[in-house]
């Protein structure tokens, strides 16, 4: 068997795909949704795992108050486990562009883990990869402070998808500080007061599509700090 490397950890949007998955679409019940539909309504039972064929679902816990956070993205490949559900879990989720998906009971799980180990492992590893990202993020949030919190993630995100241009570092990703705040779990006045700082201090500059940073060496030094 092919080893599985499973790193994706870092953001709640890159967990492991389950491309076999996709040879037992004839298995489940294929459904399509547009972009803002509904896919599965908060206290609805549907006792099944919701695997994206194409497009992205947004997954939203509702707290007792009724505030929102924002948990992760299930992209294409990925999925969304209704299949084992809490009674007090209130999960909104919701099509965040043309998406076609499809659900599969325990029963026909079950059915093709028999037939082939090798979706078995794939299903495995993407939910490792998915419970690597919450053990991550619980332990940030319990070892470090607001402020380190947002410059590890960016001196994470520059080690496992920076790109070396022009003697700086690009990170080729949209990822709105609105994001980063529910990420790291850091309020969003705060993120965008970091992010001031460190332009002000020309170690790294954020667009709509990149962040840009152009003094490594800096920012891991203010972590250490």
């Amino acid at each position: 068997m092919e080893k599985i490397f499973n790193n994706n950890y870092i953001l709640p949007n890159n967990f492991y795909p389950i491309n076999k998955l996709k040879n037992y679409l004839n298995m489940g019940i294929v459904r399509n949704y547009q972009k803002g539909d509904s896919v599965v309504s908060p206290g609805e039972i549907i006792d099944s795992v919701i695997y994206v064929i194409s497009g992205k679902l947004g997954i939203t816990f509702l707290t007792e108050d009724g505030k929102k956070r924002m948990m992760f993205h299930a992209d294409a490949g990925t999925f969304v486990d209704r299949l084992f559900q809490s009674d007090d879990c209130l999960v909104d989720v919701v099509s965040e562009e043309e998406s076609v998906v499809c659900y599969f009971s325990k029963d026909q799980l079950l059915e093709m883990f028999q037939q082939d180990k090798e979706v078995l492992c794939e299903f495995i590893t993407s939910y490792a990869s998915k419970c690597g990202y919450f053990m991550h993020e619980s332990k940030e949030m319990a070892l470090y402070n607001p402020s380190v919190r947002v410059l590890r993630l960016l001196y994470k995100l520059c080690l496992t998808k920076g790109e070396l241009v022009n003697n700086v570092y690009e990170i080729n990703i949209k990822l709105s500080q609105k994001a980063i705040s529910e990420m790291t779990g850091v309020h969003y006045v705060t993120v965008c007061k970091i992010f001031q700082n460190l332009r002000e201090k020309n170690i790294l500059r954020k667009t709509s599509n990149k962040i840009i940073i152009f003094d490594l060496k800096r920012l891991k030094d203010l972590i250490s700090n």
